[in-house]
């Protein structure tokens, strides 16, 4: 039962039958209490505020709610009048808003959030089918019970308005309002299918889809900006993106949704049964592939082995879940469609799930739709730098402000005349650098993006072992441990960490010394919580090019993809057991690590060649493939170094004495230097890392 607070001296005892026991909730419209009715039984009731005009009318209005079926919404039971304050009572659910669920315990993944999406379309389905338009559905009108999600709150804009004796119409919360409710125009049922899609959206990613920090600045995006919808299957992303139209013909009925919902096996199979959890990938310190062959347990260091110099590849490096039950809807779903009716009946027993091939490419995505975006000449360009800080053991100066979105981190120095090697990483919320390896132990740092760890991919690869490893210093605790990855001759190079900060991915890379290339075979990820390795062979030796990425919600990977017989590359998504996903031919090539801006909408690619022969950067849609802006190169040298903020990217530019990396926007124009190196130590300093603050 969500917590019951006191009542005040001005809130009512009695309403009607009803005894007053607490406040549950204050809105701006209305107070909500729970009280206890004839019978003892708990209720939700709603009193309005004394400003409300036109009682009547609203009353009117809401008795027509009560025709509303009481599956999955929360019923209306009754209307009445305290002095000229309206009120109406609802059924009591017992359990939290879906947006305090999600403060609470994170966001909704697999089989929860498909119940959440079914159960809530079933409540829409029921509210359009007498002709009431919901209005405000949000997070906040979700209630999770005992027995599955219930709407509530719905019709009550409508009636409000219908009380009200000017044209001035009542809203909602501005992150899940229409375009055509912030344009003043009438609203449909369309306007509750936008706010639907955006309510799941939430659920899935823990974030208002549209939310800027501003009324304005949500609005601008609401009216304008497509939403990041990477963290939604295919099942529920392409509906939720049809939901999310700015146009309101162009989305689907609440009977179209919901039957789309249903009518695929995945989803069916999800009402039968929650499936068990998938056995594990097998996994041990020295790291198992999951083809056939597994790697050995590490043998004993041998003093003998020889030491392998490896530089890098061309390519840039870089509390409790809710169950959500539907209850009847496991057995049967009615579908309101033109005053028809269809069940869909689940069976008793689900079917055993088809293996999928190790790795089975999915149909490509489709090409997108032609579009055109206007890009703004550097919409909130960086603050100008306040210190300037002389890096330990090379000649760097790094120009920084408090207020950046991003500092540098870590960097290591190579010097082949001295012989001399040394890794640094800044000290924890300080600006100053301290060297956490050296010489044969020195290697490439990443800082994981919570600041806890630094994992360090050595460069004297095999240098005390036939395995490769990875080195993980806790920054807070000074912990320090390996995990053996790959036996020689394979090796992980282009290390990067998860948003969360749990795992580490590395590109398995394989070298023809003959050849003198060496080409991607897979990759591997280290669980710094179990300290165990996972390696994942694949065929990217054949058709494949450059590192992989982790995919914004950490549930693939992204790599670079060739089209056999066509000199044109791509993005390719693969689970993390190696099963080829999306595809998006499209785009060009892809650097490696580091693509993905920081909320994961977009990704940026070297554009496909054109008959320029011009060498720009396009920055994609993630969620519709679309090109949202080309970038004109700094420079031939240049190379991008990743995202500063949504809209600027941090580029490495060589072409003059002291080297520098900048920030620049989407029109290719310098807003600003981070870092200066001087010409004497460019080819020493190497693998500088940024990472947000």
């Amino acid at each position: 039962m969500p917590q019951v607070l006191p009542l005040q001296s001005d809130d009512p005892s009695e309403l009607g039958a009803y005894h007053i026991v607490g406040r549950i909730g204050e809105g701006a419209r209305s107070t909500v209490y729970l009280a206890k009715g004839p019978q003892s039984d708990h209720v939700a009731l709603k009193l309005l505020h004394a400003d409300t005009h036109g009682t009547e009318g609203f009353l009117a209005k809401v008795e027509e709610l009560r025709q509303v079926s009481a599956f999955c919404t929360a019923q209306v039971l009754e209307t009445g009048q305290y002095g000229d304050r309206p009120y109406v009572v609802n059924e009591y659910i017992d359990g939290p808003t879906l947006q305090a669920a999600v403060d609470a315990d994170g966001p909704l993944r697999g089989p929860a959030l498909h119940r959440l999406a079914i159960g809530t379309m079933t409540a829409l389905v029921a509210i359009h089918q007498v002709g009431i338009v919901h209005r405000e559905f949000s997070p906040g009108s979700v209630l999770l019970g005992p027995d599955g999600p219930r709407v509530i709150d719905f019709g009550i804009a409508q009636a409000l308005d219908a009380g009200m004796e000017s044209t001035t119409r009542s809203v909602g919360t501005p992150a899940y309002l229409t375009p055509e409710q912030l344009e003043g125009v009438p609203v449909g049922p369309a306007a509750d299918m936008f706010a639907w899609g955006a309510t799941i959206l939430f659920a899935a990613s823990g974030r208002a889809p549209f939310e800027a920090g501003s009324m304005s600045a949500t609005i601008n995006r609401v009216l304008r900006d497509e939403p990041d919808l990477s963290v939604l299957d295919d099942d529920l992303l392409n509906l939720v993106a049809g939901c999310l139209a700015k146009d309101p013909a162009r989305r689907p009925t609440a009977s179209e949704a919901l039957l789309r919902l249903v009518g695929h096996s995945q989803i069916l199979a999800t009402l039968e049964a929650v499936p068990a959890a998938p056995a594990p990938v097998a996994a041990s310190p020295a790291g198992v592939p999951v083809q056939p062959t597994p790697l050995r347990s590490a043998p004993p260091p041998d003093p003998g082995s020889r030491v392998d110099f490896l530089p890098p590849p061309p390519a840039r490096r870089n509390g409790s879940r809710r169950g959500l039950v539907l209850g009847a809807a496991a057995v049967a779903i009615a579908v309101l469609s033109g005053g028809s009716v269809y069940a869909l009946t689940a069976g008793r027993t689900p079917a055993a799930p088809t293996p999928a091939p190790t790795v089975q490419a999915a149909a490509p995505t489709p090409l997108p739709a032609p579009s055109a975006s206007v890009i703004q000449a550097s919409p909130s360009p960086p603050a100008k730098a306040t210190t300037d800080l002389k890096l330990p053991g090379v000649r760097i100066t790094t120009h920084e402000n408090p207020s950046d979105p991003v500092q540098l981190v870590s960097y290591f120095v190579q010097d082949l005349d001295k012989k001399q090697y040394a890794t640094y990483v800044r000290d924890p919320g300080k600006d100053t650098f301290t060297a956490v390896a050296r010489n044969a132990e020195f290697g490439d740092p990443v800082v994981s993006p919570d600041g806890t760890w630094t994992a360090i991919n050595p460069w004297l690869k095999f240098a005390t072992s036939s395995y490769d490893n990875v080195v993980f210093v806790n920054r807070k605790t000074g912990e320090k441990f390996s995990v053996d990855t790959l036996k020689q001759p394979l090796r992980g190079l282009a290390g990067t960490w998860s948003r969360d900060s749990t795992r580490f991915l590395l590109t398995i890379y394989t070298i023809d010394s003959k050849k003198d290339t060496q080409y991607p075979q897979g990759f591997v990820t280290v669980d710094v919580r179990t300290r165990k390795a996972t390696v994942v062979m694949t065929d990217d030796k054949r058709d494949g090019y450059g590192n992989f990425d982790w995919s914004p919600d950490g549930t693939s990977v992204a790599g670079a993809y060739e089209k056999k017989k066509d000199p044109r590359f791509g993005l390719r998504f693969r689970t993390l057991d190696g099963q080829v996903g999306r595809t998006m031919p499209w785009v060009g090539l892809i650097p490696g690590s580091g693509l993905f801006s920081p909320s994961g909408t977009s990704f940026y690619s070297y554009c496909p060649p054109t008959s320029k022969g011009e060498s720009n950067v396009c920055v994609w849609n993630l969620a519709s493939g679309n090109r949202t802006a080309t970038i004109p190169s700094v420079a031939d040298e240049s190379s991008i170094q990743g995202w500063w903020d949504e809209h600027h990217l941090i580029v490495y530019d060589p072409r003059k004495d002291t080297k520098k990396y900048v920030v620049i926007d989407f029109h290719g124009k310098v807003q600003r230097t981070l870092v200066e190196v001087d010409k004497r130590d460019a080819k020493i300093a190497q693998q500088l890392r940024f990472v947000p603050r």
